[in-house]
């Protein structure tokens, strides 16, 4: 027999789970699901969800939060267990390179690495995927550029990959790169990463 707080749980593991599959096929663009849609979809009354929610916003951060921690935790899996490099070949990893890898992962999961962008561009915190990819970009950069130049130059980086992201769909049209081939986008970052001199 299950316990209340199991079904308390089971309920909002339901919500969330059912929540996630929605933004998954949403195009990043969250905001167009509704509570009773996903009510209906999980087969339960939009009261509850507000119940155990409050609101569609905090669910759908829930959400995002659960998805990139499950996402992140499997690319650091992947990572460390198919770049079993030497130490001079991880050290002699471009910033092109490790930028084209950022890229290819958010190409990967364009739904969520697009709510999570328009998230963090709309309320900064120190805290945010952008605070934290920003401060992993720095400290690459930073033997090379310590101090406020590396910390602008991490910052524009960090930019250009979110800016080339969200406008990946017509970057053929606006500078000459498809940024949806890995070819074409890596040259693009390539481009960057000289001219930044990193």
């Amino acid at each position: 027999m299950k316990t209340e707080i199991q079904e308390f749980t089971n309920i909002k593991e339901i919500i969330i789970n059912t929540t996630i599959t929605l933004i998954k096929g949403s195009d990043g663009l969250a905001e167009n699901i509704t509570v009773r849609e996903i009510a209906n979809e999980a087969g339960v009354a939009v009261g509850l969800i507000n119940y155990h929610f409050g609101s569609k916003k905090k669910l759908i951060e829930i959400c995002v939060q659960r998805i990139i921690s499950h996402v992140m935790k499997t690319f650091s899996e992947i990572n460390n267990s198919s770049d079993k490099k030497d130490a001079s070949e991880e050290e002699n990893e471009d910033m092109a390179s490790f930028t084209t890898r950022v890229f290819t992962f958010l190409i990967n999961n364009p739904e969520i690495s697009k709510i999570s962008m328009l998230g963090d561009l709309s309320q900064p915190n120190l805290e945010s995927n952008s605070s934290v990819s920003y401060r992993a970009i720095f400290r690459a950069i930073s033997q090379k550029e310590p101090g406020n130049t590396g910390k602008i130059k991490a910052f524009m980086l960090l930019s250009a990959i979110q800016s080339a992201f969200l406008n990946r769909e017509v970057g053929n049209e606006l500078f000459g790169f498809n940024l949806s081939l890995e070819e074409d986008y890596y040259l693009f970052f390539r481009f960057v990463t000289d001219i930044l001199n990193i």
